[in-house]
């Protein structure tokens, strides 16, 4: 076996069949199928036909899962790339390469008979071969990949390995390559046979039934726990480090409630803008489920590497293994639940793995920056199944709240006191996010190890003051009209309209109240935006709103009708996330 990896014309044929198949299916499935554990090979044999050179495209892949759905899924589009990028007379292969058996100490007399015909088979015929992993012909990464035996750079052209394969009457069967350290299965298509299986656009549980089987764990091995996914580290954020103030006491109780009682107080669902306190208290819950509840399989992450791990092992070890990993454990807990909307096949997973949690009553804890229910692409099943416990919000952190942070942060940051007056101003400037906090805690003690003495107000502005500006982003008359749309399912410029339909007239009469509220606009200026031809229709938005407000009347039609109440605050709590 030669190896081309210095062929230019043999690598730029590899990246037209990736480029062609990246084409044929998509940029998403070709991402999620054929970018983890796959590399791409090409071949020189013999047709089995007519004896004539032909080239084989080689799709190595790391699992037999993997190898099954791509020869059902895609096998029309991988002939198409293959005679793209090499001729008509190109075929594809998918082989699977496996981890390393253990050699038997003995061997019987039908291993040997094997082994002679294997090494017999070996020395009959050479074949060239060229690698390329990702699709993509990177030298770098070919270097470090598996040494080739024979002649480096025997040939130069894809031509000339045609031409050198005919002439040296290469092995009509392109038979299997050697590999040290690895045995490789073999998935063969032959380019008619393949182009009449079926497309398949996805794939369902219910048609993975005999392939999990095929893939699962020996039996001798289910009575081991799977390995455990990372958890995220808990770095001391606990129960007992949490400032609790009016802005987050209810959530706080009801943290306190799930490690109480985890199997009634849970799907806890914790929501609120950035800075809020989300992720410290999910960190609490999983250090306060393994000491104080004594739980050993305790899983937290966020819902990005929930889903990374989800394509990882759709692309090579199946869905089996992933499924044990999360749902053989004692409880999880997904941060920043949102990054999940509109991603279908993942959305399905997690509803399945949260079912089957919550039916064995193990604690399941959630959070997002919107309550399940306002996610758009969150289905209404993962929705209704996250929220059947309890939701709870965050706020921003209240001025009493942030001048409580401050003090424990400046404490254990800064190398002198600080007055607290002077903390009640800082604490006044700064908006709604711990981490603010956290930046302006850091500036204060730099400032104190340059000044030798503790800073005054005008310097923490002097030398802070991109920082609390940015802690503080103003609504605008635009933004107020997106985060209305979207709290009553509005189309994005539906309030500009000339409908005066209930569903429609009531949401732009609560939006022209909240820009008087929160802008600087005029009453000429958030009219004219909301397509009103006078300033005394924003007046009139005032008394009405201020009328629904204290008569607790519903506003909206149909399913998205709320109280006044309750719509600002969720639109408030959308302009807090931006």
């Amino acid at each position: 076996m030669s190896s081309t990896q210095g062929s230019i014309e043999t690598q730029e044929a590899i990246e037209r069949f990736a480029e062609a198949l990246h084409q044929r299916i998509g940029a998403d499935r070709y991402r999620l199928w054929f970018t983890h554990g796959v590399s791409f090979d090409l071949e020189v044999g013999e047709s089995p036909d007519d004896g004539k050179p032909t080239v084989v495209v080689v799709i190595q892949t790391s699992g037999p899962f993997a190898a099954q759905r791509m020869g059902n899924s895609f096998a029309t589009e991988l002939r198409a790339a293959a005679m793209i990028a090499c001729g008509e007379r190109a075929r594809y292969r998918i082989d699977v390469e496996e981890a390393e058996q253990p050699a038997p100490q003995k061997r019987t007399r039908a291993a040997k008979v094997a082994a002679e015909k294997k090494a017999t088979a070996k020395t009959g015929g050479r074949r060239s071969t060229a690698r390329a992993t990702s699709g993509r012909a990177s030298a770098s990464r070919q270097s470090g990949g598996r040494q080739s035996s024979g002649r480096r750079g025997s040939a130069n052209s894809l031509a000339s390995l045609l031409a050198q394969s005919t002439a040296t009457g290469e092995d009509k069967s392109a038979g299997s390559r050697g590999g040290r350290g690895r045995s490789r299965g073999r998935v063969e298509h032959d380019p008619v046979a393949a182009s009449e299986l079926p497309d398949e656009e996805h794939f369902d549980d219910e048609e993975m039934d005999d392939e999990e089987d095929a893939v699962s764990t020996p039996r001798s091995s289910k009575s081991k726990l799977p390995p455990l996914p990372e958890s995220q580290p808990t770095g001391g954020r606990t129960l007992d480090s949490f400032i609790t103030g009016p802005c987050n006491e209810f959530a706080f109780s009801a943290a306190m409630m799930a490690v109480a009682t985890p199997s009634v107080a849970t799907p806890l669902f914790l929501h609120g803008p950035t800075g809020t306190g989300k992720s410290h208290l999910l960190a609490a819950l999983a250090n306060e489920f393994r000491t104080r509840r004594r739980m050993r399989r305790v899983v937290l992450l966020t819902a990005e590497q929930f889903t990374n791990d989800f394509v990882v092992s759709v692309g090579s070890t199946g869905l089996p293994a992933f499924r044990r990993r999360y749902r053989d454990v004692d409880a999880l807990l997904i941060d920043d639940v949102h990054f999940l909307a509109a991603k279908t096949a993942t959305l399905r997973e997690a509803l399945y793995t949260v079912e089957t949690l919550a039916s064995a009553g193990k604690p399941l804890v959630f959070s997002a920056n919107l309550p399940p229910s306002d996610i758009r692409g969150l289905t209404g099943e993962v929705a209704g199944r996250m929220a059947s416990g309890l939701v709870c919000p965050l706020a921003a952190l209240d001025q009493q709240t942030r001048f409580q942070l401050l003090q424990r942060m400046v404490a254990t940051r800064c190398v002198l006191g600080c007055d607290n007056t002077l903390l009640e101003e800082v604490s006044e400037l700064i908006g709604g996010d711990a981490r603010a906090a956290g930046g302006i805690a850091n500036l204060i003690g730099m400032l104190q190890r340059m000044f030798r003495r503790e800073p005054t107000i005008d310097e923490i502005r002097r030398y802070g003051g991109d920082l609390l500006r940015s802690t503080q982003v103003a609504p605008t008359l635009r933004s107020i009209e997106k985060a209305v749309c979207e709290t009553f399912g509005l189309e994005g410029d539906g309030l500009r309209g000339k409908a005066q339909t209930r569903r429609v007239s009531e949401p732009r009469t609560l939006a022209m109240y909240l820009a008087r509220q929160h802008t600087g606009s005029a009453f000429t200026e958030i009219a004219k935006h909301f397509g009103r031809r006078s300033h005394s229709n924003a007046i009139s938005a005032i008394s009405k709103v201020e009328t629904w407000l204290s008569s607790g009347k519903p506003i909206g039609a149909g399913d998205g009708a709320m109280s006044a109440q309750d719509a600002i605050a969720r639109v408030e709590s959308r302009l807090r996330v931006g």
